[in-house]
């Protein structure tokens, strides 16, 4: 059984990204761009932190009604966004799945 994880990866822009996936290989978060490879691994350990404390996680609507969350850093900034759900049990689901494994996931570098 493969295990939750990041992948930091460089996007076409050469600007450092990363990605999680739950355990099935279900894409669940994307980060912003960061424009070094510290920042980007700071940032997924603010995410596995973040994951962890109901205060750092927001949700929210898009105007088409599907559902997101986001995981902030201490400071209220946004480090990574989910993908959009179109039901509120896959959404939740989704939550549910990081929230049990994105502080114990591992990261795959490819960069």
């Amino acid at each position: 059984m493969a295990s939750a994880h990041f992948k930091l990866s460089k996007n076409d822009e050469q600007l450092f990204v990363f990605e999680f996936f739950d355990k099935e290989g279900t894409l669940l978060l994307m980060s912003g761009e960061y424009e070094s490879k510290d920042d980007a691994t700071q940032s997924i350990k603010d995410v596995q932190v973040g994951s962890l404390m109901s205060p750092q996680i927001g949700a929210g609507k898009t105007a088409e009604g599907n559902n997101f969350f986001v995981i902030k850093n201490s400071a209220g900034q946004v480090l990574a966004k989910s993908v959009l759900f179109d039901s509120e049990m896959v959404f939740n689901n989704a939550l549910h799945r990081v929230k049990d494994s994105a502080c114990i996931a591992t990261t795959i570098d490819l960069t």
